[in-house]
Formats: structure tokens, C-alpha cells, sequence
């Protein structure tokens, strides 16, 4: 089962965003490509916990490359004049195989040569610079990634448990975990703190929500979305996505067109 988050909603101003497909041969480590354009004006974004890492390409001026690490609850970005960004979402254990070492990479941007050879991302930034297309640009990211990740793999332990809690939606025991994968709790815990940045708690809590998300688009009540997800009563299950979302989820259900 692919997991396709919902990464972004926008609470103020009108972007022009967009998603694109990766190239199937990075389909196990790349979610998307995003590309989010401002004229003017002020604006909110809300960017929402994924699990996931984006490598982000600031094209407004000269092309900057950033990684950052997973949020563990949304957070509104205040933006405000002209604003080009283009990033890939790198799915959960793929950071590491960028050089980054996962538990000590932030929230917010961190300047991409801090974990890749600085000669490396300076030529991704000038073929950046030289396109004249989003298309152009999401080539360059490509071939980058494909430099870096193609023939590269994730723990096979992880890759094991991280299938299972998607199958699932979030909804699995660390113990069962635990024992699929043939790995002690503790030998668990590590693996996630590692490769993905967060607790296996904390991520199975995140794919829950983010199941939410996409049962918003429906029209079911939180009652039967609280019970489809798993949780033992509707009040727990708002709780986990007021705190993941900053919102209740009739709030969201409101905004939930124009997440991305």
C-alpha cells in the first residue's frame, strides 16, 4: 500500500501549487514532487506532519538547495512577496541514504550542503538555475536523486514495519511489530529514530492522522472514522488531530479541497 500524505493546506492568500509523479525507479523513496509559486501579497501556509523529508529548492532568487526533517505537529508558515519553491518529499528512511543524519536534522531548513558534498550540491543548484521549466527543474531533482538513491535501499527490518503500519493505517501494535520484523522493542525504537526521525508511536499516530485526512474528503462522521482508524472512542481521535492539525475535524473537513 503506497502512502500518499497530505502535506500542506493553505489557510490565507491563494497559491499556485502543484504535485508531480515521480519516475517509478524512485517510487520507494520519493512521494512527489511539489512546486508552490506566490505573487505578492501575504499568505499562510499550513504544513502538516507527514513523516516524510523535503529536499527544497528555493528558486525565487538564486536556486538554494534545504533539507528538513519531520514536523511532529503542523505549523503555519507566514509568507509574504514572491515566493518559487520546488522540493521533493522523500518518503520515510530515504534521508539517511542522502548522507543525513536523520536524528539530528531539524524541523525548519537546513542548508542541503551540510550533508552532501558541497561541490555536488553546487552543480544541482547551477543546472537548477540554467532550466527554464518546471519540468526542466524536476529533471534536474531527478537525476540528482536518482545519483544518489537508485540502487540503495532501506533497512529491510524498517521497510518491514513501515509496510505493515501503512497497511494498517496506523492501527498496529509496536509489540506485533516487534515481532513480524524478528527484532527486540528496543532494536525497534532505534531503527525508527535512525532512519525516519520519530518514535514508532509517534509515526504510527502521524499515518493515522494522515489516514484521517484522506477519509475527510468523504463523507462518513468522526464516530465511524474514529472506529475505522482504531481508536478507542471519538474523543481520543480528536484529540490526536487537533494536536497533529491545529484544527477539529469539522474545521478541517473545511479545508480539506485545498489540502495537498
Amino acid at each position: 500500500m503506497p502512502f500518499v500524505p497530505r502535506s500542506a493546506t493553505a489557510l490565507k492568500g491563494r497559491p499556485v501549487w502543484a504535485t508531480y509523479a515521480p519516475n517509478p525507479a524512485l517510487a520507494a523513496h520519493v512521494s512527489a514532487y511539489w512546486m508552490v509559486e506566490l505573487c505578492g501579497g501575504s499568505h499562510v501556509i499550513r504544513t502538516l506532519p507527514d513523516a516524510c523529508i523535503d529536499l527544497t529548492i528555493d528558486l525565487a532568487r538564486a536556486p538554494t538547495a534545504y533539507l528538513a526533517g519531520p514536523q511532529r505537529r503542523a505549523k503555519n508558515r507566514h509568507l509574504a512577496g514572491d515566493v518559487h519553491l520546488l522540493a521533493a518529499r522523500l518518503l520515510p528512511g530515504s534521508a539517511r541514504l542522502l548522507g543525513a543524519r536523520i536524528e539530528v536534522l531539524h524541523e525548519d531548513w537546513t542548508p542541503l550542503g551540510r550533508f552532501v558534498k558541497k561541490t555536488e550540491v553546487r552543480r544541482l543548484e547551477t543546472r537548477l538555475g540554467r532550466a527554464s521549466s518546471t519540468s526542466e527543474r524536476i529533471g534536474v531533482l531527478e537525476a540528482f536523486l536518482v545519483d544518489k538513491l537508485l540502487n540503495h535501499v532501506v533497512d529491510v527490518r524498517l521497510s518491514r514495519a513501515l509496510q505493515m503500519i501503512y497497511e494498517a493505517e496506523g492501527d498496529v501494535s509496536v509489540s506485533r511489530l516487534a515481532a513480524a520484523t524478528k527484532v527486540s522493542l528496543r532494536t525497534l525504537v532505534r531503527l525508527f529514530e535512525t532512519w525516519v526521525g520519530l518514535s514508532p508511536k509517534r509515526f504510527m499516530r502521524v499515518v493515522r492522522f494522515q489516514s484521517a485526512l484522506r477519509a475527510f474528503e468523504g463523507p462518513a462522521s468522526g464516530a465511524d472514522l474514529a472506529a475505522k482508524l482504531g481508536y478507542s472512542d471519538q474523543a481520543h481521535f480528536i484529540h490526536d488531530v487537533k494536536e497533529l492539525f491545529g484544527a477539529t475535524p469539522k474545521e478541517i473537513q473545511r479545508l480539506a479541497p485545498d489540502t495537498r
